[in-house]
């Protein structure tokens, strides 16, 4: 007899019927405390699904979502979840679909959102034998849909995964041109960057962005002048005089290989002491260091006052270090993208 745990996580009926398992067994199973009913007709085996942390249950469900919506393909927010795009910081909802015909009648239940919008044949793909929307149709819903500083993480990691081109995102764009919500774009669009490495990042630089700040240049290797590497910074702002710092959970951490106790403190202390060092040779080349955490960037007022700060003790006369670019190992002022960024700023 199929084990229940065997199948996938979370299943409906149809899934469990394949393999020979019967409504009334289900239905024992759950009287049990065994499986956990998470809708209608919708079921996954109580003890590791509880254990999942809620992003991963989310994936679990977007899965269903394809297996178990024949007439809509999962979109949005949980399309990215799907592609690997970083997510929100907050507790994920129901999984985001799109139909793909007017037949259906209802637009939610109890664990699928429902969108109606227009899916040409070039918006989808085929992965074993099941439909998905490509990666621009993804990321520019998402822009429409989520809060601006989370689209934008979504953006620059689809890009720099080389999920999707610039191209590609200016061109949904223009076929989304009237849909709710993509007024927005522009903006997260005008603001995106690659050589963002992480969702902190993306972030810090919407809510830098959001008050009217530059965002920085990400990812920028600092030298001295005579070539010597002195630091990869998060984000430098050369004409200011000022390296930006993103400082997100676990940063000392790396390295740690899992140690516990003593070896574990004794880490962190190694790599707190090399960070100082690192931060002083930065100042010794004329340079002033500001840091933020996450609070810092989603409050988004600490951000922006903690970079004005920084940017009035700077003084621009007094650098003597070289910034290289990230991407293309150029100096900044040769970087294409660089240049290209300043120029949609001006």
């Amino acid at each position: 007899m199929p084990d229940l745990a065997t199948l996938p996580q979370p299943f409906g009926r149809a899934d469990a019927r394949g393999v020979g398992i019967t409504d009334r067994r289900i239905e024992r199973a759950v009287e049990r405390g065994d499986l956990t009913r998470l809708a209608k007709g919708l079921y996954a085996v109580r003890s590791p699904w509880d254990a999942l942390p809620p992003w991963v249950r989310h994936e679990h469900l977007a899965r269903a979502g394809v297996r178990l919506t024949p007439d809509a393909i999962v979109s949005h927010l949980s399309a990215a979840v799907l592609l690997g795009l970083p997510h929100p910081a907050y507790e994920p909802s129901k999984v985001t679909m799109t139909l793909l015909d007017d037949s259906r009648t209802s637009r939610t239940d109890a664990w699928r959102r429902f969108h109606r919008g227009a899916t040409p044949p070039a918006h989808v793909v085929i992965v074993a034998r099941r439909p998905h929307l490509i990666a621009a149709r993804t990321v520019v819903d998402c822009i429409r849909d989520l809060h601006p500083r989370d689209a934008l993480a979504i953006t620059d990691a689809a890009l720099r995964r080389g999920l999707c081109s610039r191209s590609n995102l200016d061109a949904m764009r223009r076929h989304q041109v009237h849909w709710p919500g993509i007024a927005g774009a522009d903006d997260v669009l005008r603001v995106t960057d690659p050589r963002r490495e992480n969702w902190l990042e993306s972030v810090s630089a919407w809510a830098l962005h959001s008050h009217g700040l530059p965002c920085g240049v990400p990812q920028v290797t600092v030298l001295d002048r005579a070539g010597r590497f002195v630091a990869r910074a998060d984000a430098v702002w050369p004409d200011l005089a000022l390296v930006g710092e993103a400082d997100g959970r676990g940063k000392y951490e790396l390295g740690t290989g899992g140690a516990v106790g003593g070896d574990l403190g004794e880490t962190l202390r190694r790599n707190v002491h090399a960070e100082r060092i690192r931060e002083n040779r930065l100042r010794d080349l004329g340079l002033d260091v500001m840091r933020w955490d996450t609070g810092d960037a989603l409050r988004v007022t600490p951000l922006a006052d903690r970079f004005c700060a920084a940017r009035e003790r700077a003084d621009p006369g007094r650098v003597r270090a070289r910034f290289l670019c990230g991407c293309c190992r150029r100096d900044l002022s040769d970087c294409p993208r660089t240049t290209q960024k300043r120029a949609l700023s001006a």
